[in-house]
């Protein structure tokens, strides 16, 4: 190692010997930006050409700044000559202000720039950096996954966090992308350890702690054009995106919304026959807690990996007030659910409880051999001696270990582990508590991925960067608490780039019965929130409503959902084909010129909104005010909407004042390419709106992933009422149905059918 290092060093020496003067600002000009540095202080910035605007502008003092160690603060740099330059690499010798010296790769793609900063290493022992890549302020800004979630407002501003990254059971989906729509440029630095991120009115700064490298990129253009391009360095960083399942886009149902961690076979079945019975026809459901040996809040109770023992023989003493067993026929309990068309789901987490030397509460009659397996072929997370490290996690009790996802073997074997459990998925649910200790944001990703290859429905919890799973869902709603976060929280999802967000189980966790009527009313406004999201599931029964105005309009909710399942699927397939998030898009993503959706939606306006699918306008009354709101201030940008439910044409943009949305209805306006697809018995039906002044190109992915149809609209202008659709597979004009106070028509999709609207 010594050799090596001194070969490195005096390799730059020559490059540093070699490096040729500098002007005092360098310019790299390409087709669609121009780049340029300052070597005084590396200041950087990027000017896009044909807007003849400055997208990124350089920070007033110093761009770049890095020094050894992980506690001590950066330090400024400067550039001291030219290594190479390419047409698309530029690489600088580099100094800070205690001369450690550095070099700086400058990459220039068709819509991206990459700045990768490598310190000089001249032992193992000084090996690790503090880096930062800096900018003048930029706002507004949105993304940053679960950090971006807390605040009073979707837009992220005065965001400071040195210490950025999976630190408890609130920030999970862990990401330092943000898109900045207004100066036409996203930002995102790769990396499972430590972050730093600073996005206030001082600086616009990203950096990593603790690390031998670091490399930042940012993307231009447009948000289609971004996202794109981040889907693709997604893939080339190892965090490809997942493409979701059907089955999460129709009505689920989690047991935790009902009977929280206590579970049993017969209460599970109870309330499944329930929806069944009134109508629901949930299509998945999770059942996380209970199913494990072992009495409940025992410290001797089994967990999720106590793979394949289940609950199912009568044991004495048992002091918890639940059945013994709990689930006394496994085999009736699965086929339960096989007879309903029903997909079966159990909780499902990385980390094994440890034996008592190690402080944990392992006990093998319900946890099995898996924990000892594990300790025998180092499967577990080690600390610098190469022993097993102890975590604290929310369940279960005592420390644990963590499955170490960066050995392949160790992933088999769990693998191997979770198909015991004989179900079709999983509901990943990680609740780390000391997160810094292991400090790997990635910690679940290729189990979870391993898992997909499988066929495995998954629910993401935990994730960086891309959707370890088929869907994310952030972190438990409960009556009384912030009802603002989970909008906030999902929308910055939806920024960060994801497709299929999960709000969460219609009203939440630990209702207590009887509801009052508050709680009936949050429990009807969350459904018709959830409705109009991506992902919708049950919890508590809402036969437990007693104010039948309510619990009609979560039944309505429902319907809604289940009806228009297909049309949100397809939006999902779609954005993992491109990387835009269509199926949740925050106006200021969807329209990024219009400066008016910019801070709309936070606690103060309370204006939620995004883009459902192409065609969908979302307005949920939601947040902290559900119990007194009736109306809002709607804001609907440039274009022709329709509300979806009364009818009625508003011409954007515009502002509708205190409109008027009843606990009972649908908060949606059509605009956009006005196509929705619906599902009608085993038919899939196209409803054309006359909304789009442009020609159209619009795809529906069925339900299968790969089936495609695709409709048409060639000419300019708003259709009338003298539309006519041409089969092109058949050449044939298709029968249309007026729909929707005649302001829709409809037609039934065939799979591999292209359509053509026309008058």
């Amino acid at each position: 190692m010594k050799n090596k290092g001194l070969l490195f060093l005096c390799c730059f020496a020559c490059l540093f010997a070699k490096a040729t003067n500098l002007p005092d600002t360098l310019f790299i000009r390409r087709d669609h930006y121009t780049f340029f540095i300052i070597p005084q202080g590396l200041r950087y910035g990027i000017l896009l050409n044909r807007q003849h605007i400055e997208a990124i502008s350089p920070h007033a003092q110093a761009g770049i700044r890095f020094a050894k160690g992980a506690e001590r603060p950066p330090l400024p740099a400067n550039a001291k000559g030219i290594l190479k330059q390419e047409e698309s690499l530029l690489q600088l010798a580099v100094e800070n202000e205690q001369s450690m010296k550095a070099r700086l790769s400058v990459f220039f793609d068709t819509n991206y720039v990459a700045l990768k900063l490598q310190p000089f290493i001249s032992n193992q022992v000084d090996s690790l950096f503090t880096i930062d890549f800096c900018t003048a302020a930029a706002s507004p800004a949105y993304g940053l996954g679960d950090h971006g979630g807390y605040g009073d407002n979707m837009a992220i501003r005065n965001f400071i966090e040195d210490d950025f990254g999976n630190r408890d059971n609130g920030h999970r989906f862990i990401s330092t992308f943000s898109i900045f729509p207004q100066n036409q440029f996203a930002q995102v630095l790769f990396e499972k350890r430590t972050k730093r991120v600073a996005i206030s009115d001082r600086e616009n700064r990203l950096g990593a702690v603790g690390v031998k490298e670091a490399k930042i990129y940012y993307l231009l253009g447009r948000p289609r054009t971004i996202y794109s391009s981040y889907k693709q360095l997604k893939i080339q960083e190892g965090y490809p995106d997942i493409k979701p399942k059907y089955r999460f886009f129709e009505l689920g149902y989690e047991a935790f919304g009902s009977l929280g961690w206590n579970t049993f076979q017969h209460s599970v079945q109870e309330d499944l026959d329930h929806y069944l019975k009134n109508g629901f026809g949930p299509k998945w459901a999770v059942v996380g807690s209970g199913f494990w040996k072992g009495e409940r809040k025992n410290p001797s109770e089994g967990s999720t990996t106590s793979f394949g023992i289940w609950d199912d023989l009568k044991e004495g003493g048992r002091k918890d007030g639940l059945p013994s067993p709990r689930y006394p026929d496994v085999k009736g309990f699965k086929k339960f659910f096989a007879e309903r068309g029903i997909d079966l789901l159990v909780g499902l987490r990385i980390n094994f409880k440890a034996p008592r030397q190690y402080q944990g509460n392992f006990y093998e009659a319900n946890d099995g051999p898996f924990t000892l397996q594990g300790l025998d072929s180092s499967y577990f997370v080690t600390d610098a001696a190469m022993n097993p490290e102890t975590y604290k996690v929310v369940f279960p009790q005592g420390n644990v270990f963590l499955l170490n996802g960066g050995n392949r073997r160790a992933i088999d074997w769990y693998v191997r582990g979770t198909d015991k459990w004989g179900v079709k998925g999983f509901k990943e649910d990680l609740m780390l508590l000391d997160g810094a200790k292991l400090n790997n944001d990635a910690k679940v990703d290729e189990v979870n991925r391993a898992l997909i290859d499988k066929e495995y429905l998954l629910m993401a919890r935990n994730g960086a960067y891309a959707v370890p799973g088929d869907i994310l869902r952030l972190e438990d709603t409960q009556y009384g608490h912030d009802q603002d976060r989970p909008l906030i929280n999902g929308l910055n999802y939806a920024a960060s780039g994801v497709s299929a967000v999960y709000l969460d189980i219609v009203a939440g966790k630990y209702l207590k019965l009887p509801l009052t009527n508050d709680q009936e009313l949050y429990f009807a406004r969350n459904a018709m929130l959830a409705a109009v999201s991506p992902v919708m599931a049950m919890g508590l029964g809402p036969w437990n409503i007693t104010n039948t105005h309510y619990k009609d309009a979560v039944k309505k909710a429902a319907d809604w959902h289940t009806q228009y399942a297909p049309y949100l699927y397809s939006a999902a397939v779609k954005s993992f084909k491109e990387g835009y998030p269509y199926t949740m898009t925050p106006l200021p993503i969807a329209f990024p010129t219009d400066t008016n959706t910019y801070y709309l939606a936070g606690k103060e306006h309370r204006q939620y909104a995004w883009m459902l699918g192409e065609s969908l306008l979302a307005t949920p009354v939601y947040g902290n005010d559900y119990a007194t709101a009736t109306s809002r201030d709607v804001y609907l940008p440039a274009g022709r909407w329709i509300d979806f439910e009364k009818g009625t044409v508003f011409n954007g943009p515009c502002t509708l004042r205190e409109y008027e949305f009843p606990t009972d209805k649908l908060p949606l306006f059509v605009g956009g390419d006005g196509i929705l697809v619906r599902k009608q018995g085993d038919a899939f039906y196209a409803d054309i709106y006359p909304v789009s002044e442009r020609a159209f190109l619009y795809d529906f992915y069925f339900p299968d992933g790969s089936g495609k149809s695709t409709v048409n609209k060639r000419g300019k202008g708003i259709i009338k009422e003298n539309v006519r659709v041409k089969d092109l597979a058949t050449n044939k004009e298709v029968e249309l149905e007026a729909k929707h106070k005649n302001l829709a028509w409809s037609f039934r999709l065939l799979p591999g059918h292209r359509y053509e609207i026309y008058e």
